[in-house]
């Protein structure tokens, strides 16, 4: 067969790492085998092979395929995790394979003969997920329907549990920080949990004691949810960067028309490619919900992942009775869709909705206002030139546009040619409640 081929992918550029007719991966890792030695996939495939399988990226070939046992449910597993490292505590060696089975086992397969060397079901299990082992020997576990992250010992003693809801999906590792103690990826936490629902949203999770210590969107404070990203969808999310001063990036498939996104730490979209997600009213139906491709023709985004080159990888579920395995060169940007405000309260004293909006990398950037509640909302638009941002010194801020938005009305401004662009929102007395949307225009 054809395989990693460079080229086009798409309206994309990079290459097809694995694409096979009655293969369909939701889940895949890019390592170097500790059994063969070569540069491998592994794969999970829940819904046609039921499987796990290693795929030489070396020769084309499969090295190894489990197929998982059960009749519980219809679907796993959703994950393989190959062990690199010894984890005694289960009794695992490099090579061998975590994933789940058909009747919500979490297992430890034995990669040379196929023997399932450790396994535990949680007793509420109803969609076994995700199972990654930490050092020292304890696991964090998902489940899809229960909709709870747990960290577990490996005989099933519970550490801690968090609810996140039904959707809670894959897990991630956030690496830290450097051996120098400068330079770090993490915002407070070590794993990223993706929940696959409409609008929320990917979490960021210490191992050691539960606790969330980020999230996209974030969590509303006491006026309201400013600065959010909604993730459509996520089955997935990868940390990437290693900057200083917060500066990494937190990459989301959006499973909804196959977008990619990269989101900062204030849950704003930087880069990537998405659609809208369109819920609607069916006579039978009711309200539900409609995937589209994207323009660039991906379908469903299953799967993001780092790849060893250090590029971004993903799965999508658009071939023929196939989902393809791709490998990213570059990265394209679409119109990007997030929100500066949502159902926020504003007092007669002015807020500024800070961070700043870099506006400077984007054709146009339009800001959107609803006033949902009783009083005139008015929004003031500071820009700046200035290359260094600084909110400090209003000396470098000069008013652009003050926008009034009757009761139940709507009003947009569009700005180009700036540095970056301050908002401030107010009532013209008493309160009222709005939203405020920003589309970054390429």
């Amino acid at each position: 067969m054809t395989f990693a081929v460079p080229g086009r992918v798409l309206g994309i550029s990079g290459r097809t790492l694995f694409c096979l007719h009655g293969y369909a991966p939701h889940y895949a890792e890019d390592v170097i085998d500790p059994v063969s030695g070569e540069r491998v996939l592994v794969m999970a495939d829940p819904h046609i092979r039921r499987s796990a399988y290693v795929y030489s990226l070396e020769t084309g070939r499969f090295l190894w395929e489990f197929r998982v046992p059960g009749g519980a449910i219809s679907s796993n597993p959703h994950i393989a995790r190959m062990v690199t490292e010894e984890v005694r505590s289960i009794g695992a060696e490099p090579g061998d394979v975590i994933c789940a089975d058909l009747d919500n086992n979490f297992l430890l397969v034995d990669r040379k003969t196929r023997r399932v060397k450790w396994s535990y079901r949680p007793p509420d299990a109803r969609w076994s997920h995700d199972c990654i082992p930490l050092e020292g020997g304890d696991l964090v576990i998902t489940d899809y329907a229960s909709g709870f992250v747990r960290r577990i010992g490996p005989d099933g003693t519970l550490r801690w549990n968090l609810q996140l809801g039904p959707g809670v999906a894959k897990l991630s590792k956030v690496e830290g920080k450097t051996p120098s103690g400068i330079h770090r990826n993490d915002f407070g936490g070590d794993l990223l949990v993706a929940v696959n629902r409409s609008t929320y949203g990917v979490y960021e999770v210490d191992s050691g004691s539960g606790r969330i210590t980020w999230r996209c969107p974030p969590e509303r404070d006491e006026r309201g949810l400013k600065n959010a990203f909604w993730t459509l969808k996520p089955h997935s999310a990868l940390r990437m960067g290693l900057a200083e001063l917060d500066g990494n990036l937190t990459v989301i498939g959006l499973e909804a028309g196959g977008g990619v996104v990269a989101v900062d730490r204030d849950c704003r979209p930087r880069w990537g490619w998405m659609k809208p997600l369109s819920a609607i009213t069916d006579p039978l139906r009711g309200r539900w919900e409609i995937y589209r491709p994207t323009a660039l023709g991906l379908f469903e985004t299953t799967h993001v992942f780092a790849t060893l080159d250090g590029k971004i990888g993903l799965i999508d579920w658009g071939s023929r009775y196939a989902s393809r395995v791709l490998e990213l060169d570059s990265i394209p940007t679409s119109n990007l869709y997030w929100l500066l405000a949502y159902r926020r309260m504003a007092l007669e004293e002015p807020e500024f909705l800070d961070p700043p909006v870099e506006t400077a990398e984007w054709r146009a950037v339009r800001f959107t206002a609803f006033n949902h509640g009783g009083s005139t909302l008015v929004l003031e638009f500071l820009v700046t030139p200035s290359p260094y941002v600084d909110c400090t010194d209003g000396s470098m801020w000069r008013k652009f546009l003050e926008l009034r938005v009757d009761p139940g009305g709507s009003e947009e401004v569009e700005l180009s040619g700036h540095a970056a662009c301050r908002v401030s929102a107010r009532s013209a007395g008493g309160e009222t409640e709005y939203s405020v949307f920003v589309t970054m225009m390429v």
